[in-house]
C-alpha cells in the first residue's frame, strides 16, 4: 500500500507538471491560437491529474477494481506518450 501510494503522489507530482508547462507554453503563444499539440498536452496533463486522483482514492475505496484502474493507468500511459511524441522541439541541422 505504501509504494502504490508514493507511486501515485509522484504520478500526481508530474501530471501537474505536464499540465502547468503546457498552460504556460500556451501563454507564451502571442500570435493565432494555441498549436494543437500544445493543447492535447495540456489535455493529457489534466487526465493524468483526475486518473492520479482517482487512483488515490482507490487505495482506500474498494468500489473501485483493480482492474478499472488498470485500465485508466493504461489510457494514461498511452495519452501522455502520445503528448510526448507530438510535442518534441524542431531538430535543426
Amino acid at each position: 500500500m505504501l509504494a502504490t501510494l508514493i507511486t501515485r503522489i509522484i504520478q500526481l507530482i508530474f501530471a501537474i507538471i505536464v499540465l502547468g508547462l503546457s498552460v504556460r507554453a500556451a501563454n507564451w503563444q502571442e500570435i493565432g491560437s494555441v498549436p494543437t499539440t500544445t493543447a492535447y498536452c495540456a489535455f493529457a496533463g489534466a487526465i493524468a491529474i483526475l486518473v492520479s486522483v482517482i487512483g488515490l482514492a482507490a487505495i482506500w475505496l474498494t468500489a473501485i477494481p483493480k482492474v478499472i484502474m488498470s485500465g485508466f493507468d493504461g489510457l494514461t500511459a498511452v495519452l501522455l506518450l502520445a503528448g510526448g511524441i507530438v510535442s518534441p522541439p524542431p531538430v535543426t541541422a
